[in-house]
C-alpha cells in the first residue's frame, strides 16, 4: 500500500459525487453506534427495530460538521476513509489494495472494523496517511473525531427525526411532523412548558 501523502481519488468530483461520498461515509458510521435492533424488536415491539440511518441521523451530523466556520463533514469523511484504507493494509501486509474508485474503504468495512478504524484515529501519530488537500494537519482534524459520537447521540434522541421532509430547512422554517421515533423508544413524553414541582420537603 502506498503510505505516502498522495491523494488516494485525484478524479475531480462533481457536487452530487461528494455528498453522496459523505453521506455513505457518515451512514458507515452511524450505523456502527446505533444499529438496526432486530432483537430488542422481537422482545418489545417493532418500534424498537430502528436504527440511525433509518431516522437520518447522518445528515443530522454532516448539518452539524457543516455549521463550524470551516466545514468538516468533507475532511472527517475523507480521514476515515484513509484510516480505513490503513487500517486493512496494518491488518495484512500484503493487502492487495482494491483503490476503489469512490474511495469508500469506511463502508465496506464490517462494524467491527470500523470501531477499531475510530479506535486507531484517537493517537493522531498512529495515522501515517493523511489526506493533505485537506487544508488542515491531522490533529486538528482528530480533534474533531471524538464529537462524532456526542453528535450521532445528540442527532438520534433530539426531535431531529420528528421534522420529516423539512428537516433539511433552515432551523425557522422545520416543523413537527410526527412524534420522534426515538422519543418513543426511551418513553419520553415530549417537551412541556412546566412540570410540577415540590415546594417544600419533609426531612423528618
Amino acid at each position: 500500500m502506498d503510505q505516502t501523502n498522495q491523494n488516494q481519488n485525484n478524479t475531480i468530483w462533481d457536487e452530487n459525487t461528494v455528498f453522496d461520498y459523505v453521506l455513505s461515509t457518515f451512514q458507515a458510521y452511524v450505523d456502527a453506534m446505533i444499529p438496526q435492533s432486530p432483537g430488542l424488536a422481537k422482545l418489545y415491539g417493532r418500534i424498537q427495530y430502528y436504527g440511525a440511518v433509518d431516522l437520518s441521523t447522518a445528515e443530522f451530523l454532516i448539518l452539524t460538521l457543516d455549521s463550524y466556520p470551516y466545514p468538516l463533514s468533507l475532511p472527517l469523511a475523507k480521514v476515515l476513509n484513509a484510516a480505513a484504507r490503513q487500517y486493512l493494509y496494518n491488518q495484512d501486509e500484503e493487502w492487495v489494495d482494491p483503490e476503489y474508485p469512490d474511495g469508500l474503504y469506511f463502508v465496506r468495512m464490517s462494524p467491527q472494523e470500523r470501531f477499531e478504524t475510530m479506535e486507531m484515529l484517537i493517537v493522531p501519530e498512529n495515522i501515517t496517511y493523511f489526506p493533505v488537500e485537506l487544508g488542515m494537519n491531522a490533529e486538528e482534524i482528530i480533534s474533531e473525531i471524538p464529537w462524532l459520537n456526542k453528535i450521532t447521540l445528540m442527532g438520534y434522541y433530539s426531535e431531529w427525526s420528528g421534522y420529516g421532509s423539512t428537516k433539511l430547512a433552515p432551523p425557522t422554517e422545520r416543523v413537527m411532523e410526527y412524534f420522534p421515533i426515538s422519543w418513543k423508544q426511551i418513553g419520553y413524553p415530549g417537551p412541556s412548558l412546566g412540570y410540577r414541582a415540590a415546594r417544600s420537603f419533609d426531612y423528618t
